[in-house]
């Protein structure tokens, strides 16, 4: 690829990354809930499930998913359950559903499950970064790219770990409480527009 295509190639990768979503708020809420750590495990999870996604698309998830449609409706489906779950959580109670003592493990896996089932991922990589792999690129540049998408990620992800907790320490518990629920509120909106979508 020519330098100009890295260049575009790594602007739209940061601008996904960016845009908030379901990887966000929970992330977010991970982080400012169950600390750094966990948080910045999260985030570089949620960088290798990128990779991966990335890996798979170059090697033919858009061509799987033209012939077989309904892997992309059953990965859109798994993505609504957990979104309508962690969003109904919040909203009830304003507290976290994720487990009280979390391990640096289970946050790096948490992150890894959220990219892999994301339906804004999905979209990303078949609308926007599949155009940019050509079957006759070399290895090497096909997994730079891969490596590319999922750096961009872990480090706008591990960004927003460090900086939800150290807003967590200037708000109150009241705040964070409303806060929740409100990010409960969303996640359900986006639960039930994402199941009317693909349903």
């Amino acid at each position: 690829m020519s330098t100009m295509e890295w260049w575009s190639l790594s602007l739209l990768c940061f601008a996904g990354a960016i845009s908030p979503g379901p990887s966000w708020i929970i992330i977010v809420t991970m982080s400012a809930s169950r600390g750094v750590f966990v948080g910045v495990s999260a985030a570089l999870g949620h960088g290798l499930g990128i990779s991966s996604f990335a890996f798979i698309t170059i090697f033919g998830l858009s061509s799987i998913i033209n012939l077989y449609p309904e892997i992309s409706v059953l990965l859109n489906l798994i993505a609504i359950i957990l979104l309508a779950y962690f969003g109904y959580s919040l909203l009830r109670s304003g507290q976290s559903p994720l487990p009280e003592t979390m391990s640096k493990g289970w946050g790096f896996l948490a992150g890894f499950s959220l990219a892999i089932v994301n339906p804004k991922v999905l979209i990303f990589f078949i609308a926007i970064f599949a155009p940019f792999v050509d079957p006759t690129q070399e290895l090497q540049t096909k997994i730079s790219m891969a490596l590319l998408a999922g750096g961009i990620d872990a480090s706008v992800y591990f960004s927003v770990a460090v900086l939800a907790t150290i807003l967590k320490n200037y708000l109150n518990s009241t705040f964070f409480l409303r806060t929740n629920k409100a990010l409960g509120a969303l996640l359900m909106f986006s639960a039930a527009w994402l199941f009317w979508k693909f349903v």
